[in-house]
């Protein structure tokens, strides 16, 4: 029987497997590195290490996988050789970058460069063509003059072609009509149009989420179809093959090759998606997960019980409009770098070690010193800390890349530098914690600090104290919870048109006739992905904004057609969304319609953790080492836990690390670690 749920996300450093058995809630959990060269060859690798005595392919009825093959692409400057089409007179805007600010970590780097484009000037094209704002034509398009650029980019050796034409989202006759003319110029070329790709008002996040979708998307394919393929060839037959989509989603493998942008931000999402389910089981309302791996760390809030959308990501410097869970990123995780500035400083990250050659610890050939290696020299970390063992820690590696990149030039011994490793990529991680709380305007006060990845529970205790957030929650799996995360959310697709107009004069029957062509394309959509049509859950969804702003807000529509009469509680709900993100609204001015959405999800299997029995806390407690304190400057004894071995309301005081398969622990002199009884690490400070 078909009966085992299979998620597996694929990270910087390690590609992580949760398998669930539906029938007897069975858990099994692997860990294998990743492979950067073939994302894919690391997944079957994991797979391989599920199938064996009791289970194979055949009992997999739900598989899920996250992926960062579209992110890497982006990060590595990897994509495809693309050209771009746009509207004549109009070349600069992808140029001028709509003249987005940088962050606020860039504008203080007197090194800063600006990332380049994904398509140079040299490979964009301008098109004699022209619509209006309604979408009416001002301009035929022409062509001869198409089928001219398309030559030219041929000569160039391009794989893949963008479109955007000015207000295409409103008419998209022209970009359709460029596509049949590419198809004939070349057919093996992968055309992404702006009006297929983000429907949307604002020209420029819709020019520049077009460009990456033709960058990754011929890479994303390939992948796909390679996985699918390597897949079958092991035998798992199950047509239930689904992707992470940045919106906290699943869509079919199948579909992923058509929509990749929508995928560039997978594995964080997955684990925003555990943290809000993890939240709603322990009754929470207010949850920031902390997500830190081998390269990066991913910081994301849910307040009242509802994790944050945007729709103005960026990664590597490319803006991408594409709507997804509201996650920042920043380069600090277990692989991250420490190395001497042109100034004479030290400085951790952004460059990570990755999987290969990894921590100079995990002797495969890294010599540069890292994150990790400064937690094993201070103890955190055991030599035989990271996957039960199986994988040991080389204490005198690490040591001596600390000594020869750092310490020596900077004049400075070994434990104060590796000490002033975790100071500075903690001050790193406490300043973008900072940022989010700030932009959110929300208290830290009020949240509770989810910690996982591999190396969250490692900062968490430090940063809980840093920003006084009264709790930390380590939950059972910290260095596996983005692949429970793929095994906790349903099919979920989003789409989007803009609409550009006051909504009390916004004729309902246009609002109603797109509602009704993204019900359309919905249902198209479910039926290609083999879904149950008849569990088909709709939500319409409308975008606004007072008359003069830049930004708007999303309020739910009502089911089924709109009506003259529905628009003053549409108002009403905006008001107090207004109001309440903002603290200020204004009831007397008009709303101004932005864009129309629809929500279509169907829901499938969710994996359920069970309670744990209560413990021998005297049995889990299996060793004692140095811990260094960099609060104090000095090591302090602590003991060690073997985290299989807690069990529900064992209670113990820091300083002390719990050791498990997938991570460690750290527990602060001064805090107290309780565990609940679904088997989370509750971290407060002692009173």
């Amino acid at each position: 029987m078909a009966d085992w749920m299979v998620g597996v996300d694929t990270g910087g450093t390690f590609t992580d497997l949760v398998a669930f058995e539906r029938s007897s809630g069975e858990l099994r959990t692997i860990k294998v590195p990743s492979v950067p060269s073939d994302p894919s060859t690391a997944v079957l690798n994991a797979l391989d290490e599920l199938f064996g005595p009791g289970l194979d392919a055949r009992e997999v009825g739900f598989l899920v996988h996250g992926t960062t093959v579209a992110t890497n692409a982006v990060l590595e400057s990897a994509g495809v050789r693309a050209g771009l089409l746009i509207t004549r007179g109009f070349r600069a805007v992808y140029e001028a970058r709509g003249w987005v600010r940088p962050d606020p970590a860039e504008l203080l780097d007197t090194f800063f460069r600006k990332p380049p484009l994904l398509v140079p000037q040299s490979r964009t094209e301008e098109i004699a063509e022209r619509m209006d704002y309604q979408g009416n034509v001002i301009e035929p398009l022409d062509e001869q003059n198409v089928r001219a650029a398309a030559r030219r980019l041929r000569a160039k050796g391009v794989e893949a072609v963008a479109v955007c034409y000015l207000f295409s989202f409103r008419n998209p006759m022209h970009e359709e009509r460029t596509a049949e003319i590419l198809a004939e110029e070349e057919p093996a070329w992968r055309v992404s149009l702006s009006s297929r790709v983000l429907p949307v008002i604002r020209e420029y996040p819709r020019l520049s989420t077009t460009v990456v979708d033709a960058y990754v998307g011929p890479i994303m394919e390939r992948y796909l179809v390679n996985l699918d393929r390597r897949l079958k060839d092991h035998g798992v037959a199950t047509p239930q093959i689904f992707l992470m989509q940045s919106n906290g989603g699943l869509m079919r493998m199948t579909m992923g090759a058509r929509f990749p942008n929508q995928t560039l931000t997978s594995g964080p999402a997955a684990g925003v998606v555990a943290g809000a389910a993890l939240a709603h089981g322990m009754g929470r309302r207010n949850f920031v997960t902390l997500d830190i791996g081998g390269t990066s760390t991913d910081i994301s809030v849910i307040a009242d019980g509802r994790s944050s959308e945007t729709s103005s990501g960026r990664i590597a410097g490319q803006d991408v409009g594409t709507p997804m869970l509201a996650v920042h990123t920043l380069g600090a995780g277990g692989g991250t770098i420490a190395w001497i500035g042109r100034d004479g400083l030290m400085k951790v990250g952004p460059r990570s070690a990755g999987a290969v050659p990894g921590p100079a610890c995990y002797g495969r050939g890294g010599v540069e010193p890292t994150v990790t290696d400064a937690n094993l020299v201070l103890g955190a970390l055991g030599a035989k800390s990271v996957l039960g063992g199986r994988m040991v820690l080389d204490r005198e590696r690490a040591e001596n890349a600390i000594v020869a990149a750092v310490a020596k030039p900077l004049g400075l011994d070994l434990v104060t530098t590796a000490a002033g490793i975790l100071k500075i990529v903690n001050t790193n991680m406490a300043v973008d914690l900072r940022l989010v709380f700030q932009s959110r305007g929300e208290d830290p006060r009020r949240f509770a600090l989810l910690a996982f990845g591999g190396a969250g529970p490692l900062h968490a205790a430090y940063l809980a104290r840093e920003l006084g957030i009264p709790e930390v929650c380590v939950p059972p799996h910290p260095g596996l919870t983005s692949a429970m995360g793929l095994l906790q959310t349903d099919v979920k697709h989003l789409y989007l048109r803009s609409a550009v107009g006051l909504l009390s004069s916004y004729p309902v029957a246009e609002i109603n006739a797109i509602f009704a062509d993204l019900r359309r394309r919905a249902m198209e959509d479910m039926a290609e992905e083999g879904l149950d049509l008849a569990a088909v859950r709709l939500k319409q969804q409308i975008d606004l904004r007072y008359l003069h702003q830049g930004y708007h807000l999303t309020v739910d529509g009502p089911d089924g057609d709109v009506k003259e009469t529905h628009k003053q509680d549409i108002k009403s709900k905006f008001d107090d969304l207004h109001r309440h993100t903002y603290g200020a609204s204004a009831p007397e001015e008009e709303a101004e319609l932005v864009t129309l959405r629809l929500l279509a999800e169907v829901p499938v299997p969710h994996l359920r953790l069970p309670r744990i029995a209560p413990g021998s806390l005297s049995s889990a407690r299996i060793d004692r080492r140095p811990l260094y304190d960099l609060a104090r400057g000095e090591f302090l004894d602590a003991w060690v836990y073997d985290r299989r071995l807690l069990g529900a309301n064992d209670r113990f005081c820091g300083p002390a690390i719990v050791e498990q398969y997938d991570s460690t622990t750290v527990v602060l002199a001064g805090q107290v670690l309780t565990v609940d009884d679904f088997g989370n690490l509750l971290i407060t400070e002692e009173r």
